[in-house]
């Protein structure tokens, strides 16, 4: 079985002990790490851990398992840069800066409009695209912009509607139990214990690897993410995948179906 992991800022507990090599595998479980991770790379009997948009393109081969996730906390990894105040900037194209993944897309699809009454003229991933506002996500999001201004567009989603930003969720085929699975869920858990052990080197690693200067914002992002789903964030997934997609390229959303836990004995 493989498990493919999106390697982002938000994802560092889970993809960087993964890749650091901190936790073996079990016997024919196939992890891997993927700076692009979309639903079109997972295939049908892969477990991923993908941005949250991605899961409209596996409807209808897979299901969402909430025992893994990432969930923004009060400082976030996607955010808007902006040249002035965004109640400055009445419209424009949006530019969705390189590595900005459907998770980045959709928060700023559902914020822009109703939170900072900018009103997108289009939506670009082109360089040279001429833009008041640029979406960045992970690294880039905790670094401070060299002009301009910059808002965190996860706290922008909590505010507006209560709800904490969901930026990933963890996948399994529609036809895995969860016998089926657990291998998986036990790496996973294996490298988030590892790096919950290992945070200063965890840490140390991926601000040296990115030159991230700010490592007590750095800590304090990873520190505020949670990392299952309650059912508060199921709503909260729902709602986001509902407001963000609206006009994008994504399928429209369907209500995820969810690979639930066993019952508790007794």
């Amino acid at each position: 079985m493989r498990l493919l992991l999106h390697e982002t800022l938000a994802t560092a507990p889970f993809a960087y002990p993964l890749r650091a090599g901190w936790v073996p595998p079990a016997p024919g479980l196939e992890p891997e790490v993927r700076p692009t991770l979309l639903a079109a790379d997972v295939g049908p009997d892969d477990v991923a851990l993908v941005a949250a948009p991605e899961v409209l393109g596996l409807q209808e081969t897979h299901r969402v398992v909430p025992d893994v996730a990432v969930v923004a906390g009060p400082i976030g990894s996607v955010a808007l840069r902006v040249p002035v105040r965004p109640d400055g900037i009445e419209r424009t194209v949006v530019r969705l800066y390189d590595g900005a993944s459907g998770a980045a897309e959709f928060i700023a699809r559902a914020t822009l409009q109703p939170f900072y009454g900018i009103e997108p003229t289009g939506w670009s991933r082109a360089d040279d695209a001429e833009s008041q506002a640029v979406v960045v996500e992970g690294v880039e999001a905790l670094r401070p912009p060299e002009a301009g201004l910059a808002e965190d567009l996860c706290r922008a989603w909590f505010i507006l509607t209560g709800n904490a930003a969901v930026t990933h969720l963890l996948v399994a085929p529609l036809a895995a139990d969860r016998a089926t699975v657990a291998p998986a869920l036990a790496h996973l858990q294996a490298l988030w214990e590892r790096g919950q052990a290992r945070r200063r080197d965890l840490r140390h690693g991926v601000a040296t690897a990115h030159g991230i200067e700010d490592r007590d914002r750095l800590a304090d992002m990873l520190n505020g993410q949670r990392y299952t789903l309650d059912p508060g964030d199921r709503r909260a997934v729902a709602d986001l995948l509902a407001r963000g997609g609206r006009g994008s390229s994504y399928p429209s959303p369907h209500p995820l179906a969810y690979l639930e836990p066993e019952p508790a004995a007794g």
